[in-house]
């Protein structure tokens, strides 16, 4: 009977973990995407994001990460930083949303048709748009979206 209650204790315990590892429960990306300009040799990453799920007041910075090998090479970094702190709504106001975006050149234009094929490759998380604060990732969604102009 004691090894029943452990183990079925056990395994509440293991589900509570478990469910709160889940990183993307707070859906607070709710669009993104990539804009590449072939004539001025720039990429701008931009995201929407809500702050429905967050406590009021609770300052967020938003960066997307680089884990795909082309874009790595030809943006010549991994982390692209949105400089602005966000904060989340007032005590009492309803959810608001966010839309943020930064533009940085292209080190190897010669590479944007590989850049474009590997952000859209959905086998691929070749761009990441992450929520943080002090506290850790709040959020984050792999963005597959690019458009050429």
């Amino acid at each position: 009977m004691k090894g029943k209650k452990v183990v079925i204790m056990a395994g509440i315990l293991m589900a509570v973990l478990l469910s709160a590892c889940n990183r993307n429960a707070a859906e607070m990306v709710v669009d993104g995407g990539v804009t590449i300009d072939e004539k001025a040799n720039t990429i701008t990453f931009r995201g929407v994001l809500t702050d429905k799920a967050l406590e009021p007041n609770t300052p967020f910075q938003t960066r997307f990460f680089l884990q795909g090998t082309t874009i790595k090479s030809a943006l010549g970094t991994d982390l692209i930083y949105i400089d602005e702190e966000l904060k989340s709504r007032k005590q009492g106001e309803s959810p608001k949303e966010f839309e943020v975006k930064k533009t940085i050149d292209i080190k190897k234009p010669e590479e944007i048709d590989k850049l474009i094929s590997e952000i859209k490759d959905e086998e691929e998380e070749a761009v990441t748009i992450e929520l943080v604060n002090d506290n850790g990732r709040i959020d984050d969604r792999v963005l597959h979206n690019v458009t050429k102009e």
